[in-house]
């Protein structure tokens, strides 16, 4: 829900699958939390029911918004892949920033570069090594962000 229907934040989501298997988690969650905010419960039906083509509109958004991303990091310098179905980006650090921490990679880039990205770490072992960048920003200032980051990297 949250990505889809552009709830960001809600935490709603719904599974499908074998009806023992749903009953059981369906127990387990019953002893972690109360539920969600009614109003929030309402809205995700309204939207389930009736916002289907809203979808298609968000998904074209963020797909526009990862290619000026993807583009632009690519034409610094910066090679990144293209990813095929997310509202994120996980970059490589630099070769020439490869002796920092994920870390300490983010902290330069804010510094220098006025830039906030995810450290990979803060998502586990694996993710060490890269950042994670995020589609939430409109194309005008994800080139302004590309462009500090370009000269961030000729520095």
């Amino acid at each position: 829900m949250s990505k889809s229907y552009n709830m960001a934040g809600w935490r709603v989501g719904y599974c499908l699958g074998n009806a023992q298997i749903i009953y059981a988690l369906s127990r387990i969650k019953s002893y972690l939390d109360y539920g969600t905010f009614q109003p929030i419960q309402i809205a995700s039906i309204v939207a389930l029911r009736e916002c289907e083509e809203e979808t298609i509109k968000i998904r074209d958004v963020y797909e526009h918004r990862r290619d000026v991303l993807v583009a632009g990091l690519n034409a610094a310098g910066w090679p990144v892949e293209s990813p095929k179905g997310s509202m994120f980006l996980w970059a490589r650090i630099p070769e020439k920033f490869r002796h920092l921490t994920s870390l300490e990679f983010a902290q330069l880039l804010m510094e220098k570069a006025l830039v906030a990205v995810s450290p990979g770490i803060g998502f586990g072992p694996l993710g060490e090594g890269y950042v994670r960048f995020s589609f939430i920003e409109n194309p005008h200032r994800t080139r302004q962000a590309v462009r500090a980051i370009k000269q961030f990297l000729k520095d």
